[in-house]
């Protein structure tokens, strides 16, 4: 008996660290720094993909109807992060207006897909053309140039030397 419980044990105390050292959370996705607050980065290859749909005042309204719809409870009605089903949620939900234009569209229609915690995938509900609308929507809350990036995101892979010496 004591046998049977030990491995039962074992095999539950190795799957446990399998699914969280590997997967990182579930999706195989790397985050920098540390814990669950930390930047959430696509894989490479997903962040290079090509938005299929032409980013014009059609596909934003299509995508502004369905952040409305199934993302500003939780992300806000301006996008920044606050939505009141997101006031609880660990990680908080991301400021979608300060982090559009500094990654590219792969990377924005992989999260969305995916999913993380308590943000669903995707990748189910929507069709891939609805994902690359809202992915439309959400780059054009930037005012800055350089949305629709394809290769990597802004800032990342260097070091950002602040003027008080430290980096990031």
């Amino acid at each position: 008996m004591r046998y049977i419980i030990f491995t039962v044990l074992t095999i539950g105390l190795m799957s446990f660290v399998y699914a969280g050292g590997k997967h990182g959370g579930g999706h195989g996705h790397k985050q920098g720094g540390h814990g669950q607050n930390a930047h959430w980065m696509s894989p490479e290859k997903e962040s290079a993909r090509v938005n299929p749909i032409k980013r014009d005042n059609d596909s934003i309204a299509r995508g502004a109807a369905l952040y409305e719809k199934n993302c500003a409870a939780c992300h806000g009605v301006k996008a920044k992060g606050d939505g009141p089903a997101g006031k609880a949620l660990n990680p908080k939900p991301a400021d979608l207006k300060k982090m559009s234009g500094g990654h590219p569209d792969g990377d924005f229609a992989w999260k969305i897909s995916i999913g993380r915690g308590a943000m669903p995938g995707w990748k189910s509900t929507l069709s891939e053309n609805q994902i690359w609308d809202l992915v439309n929507y959400i780059q054009s809350l930037s005012a800055t140039k350089g949305h629709g990036m394809t290769k990597g995101h802004k800032g990342h892979g260097k070091k950002n030397k602040h003027k008080h010496g430290h980096t990031h």
